[in-house]
């Protein structure tokens, strides 16, 4: 269906090394046209983390490794790579953390859901909890895709176009950013529902209405020596 994998990681706790292999078991079984590991930087080098990307490109031959030597952290790792490679990449990417696992789910049934609903732009999988009000506001749940305003970025599906121009709107802080930014901003009661509908159009936000994801690590401390 046109998709790769795009897998995000990072230096973590030794007794967390194992997590990655977890998600990479998980999706083992769908056929993406390429899939890749993006490992972020650290501030300095650390031979522990050497070995366990080694380790990976070892035992996982399938994945191209993609390592980058600055710490970026999330989204700017993320954004290197899709502007480095937006031509050789397929249309749609399946975006994951290295410590998320996700319920088991079709492939070629989600791409062809997504596309079939033409106003969602990113699909994305909640956690296993409660929700926040502040965050995941629904407008429609009434079908499999629930509109809503913001998205878990644990784990999502979109195309590399609305990809692309997402991260540049997060990380270049553009007015038109997340949902919560116009709560803050005491602006959001103000317009009318109409006005909501047409600035949601602009992200398309949509969580699965069966699929969740969950979290194997908590915490993320930014560096481990």
């Amino acid at each position: 269906m046109n998709t790769d994998l795009i897998l995000c990681a990072a230096i973590v706790n030794p007794k967390h090394e194992q997590n990655i292999e977890q998600v990479i078991k998980k999706l083992d079984k769908h056929k993406f046209v390429n899939k890749y590991i993006l490992f972020d930087g650290t501030p300095e080098k650390v031979d522990r983390y050497t070995k366990y990307k080694k380790y990976i490109k070892t035992h996982y031959p399938d994945f191209t490794i993609v390592e980058y030597q600055d710490c970026k952290y999330y989204r700017k790792t993320l954004k290197t790579f899709i502007d480095d490679n937006f031509d050789t990449l397929a249309k749609n990417c399946f975006v994951i953390q290295d410590d998320i696992l996700l319920d088991d789910f079709d492939l070629d049934k989600l791409v062809k859901s997504k596309a079939d609903f033409d106003e969602c732009k990113i699909l994305y999988f909640r956690e296993h909890r409660l929700r926040l009000n502040q965050w995941f506001n629904v407008l429609d749940d009434s079908g499999v895709l629930i509109k809503t305003h913001g998205w878990n970025e644990k784990a999502y599906l979109i195309t590399k176009i609305d990809l692309q121009k997402f991260l540049g709107n997060l990380l270049e802080k553009e007015k038109i950013n997340y949902y919560d930014d116009m709560i803050k901003d005491k602006c959001w009661e103000t317009i009318t529902e109409q006005e909501q509908l047409e600035y949601w159009k602009q992200w398309g936000c949509c969580e699965h209405k069966t699929i969740r994801h969950k979290h194997l690590q908590t915490k993320r401390t930014k560096f481990f020596t």
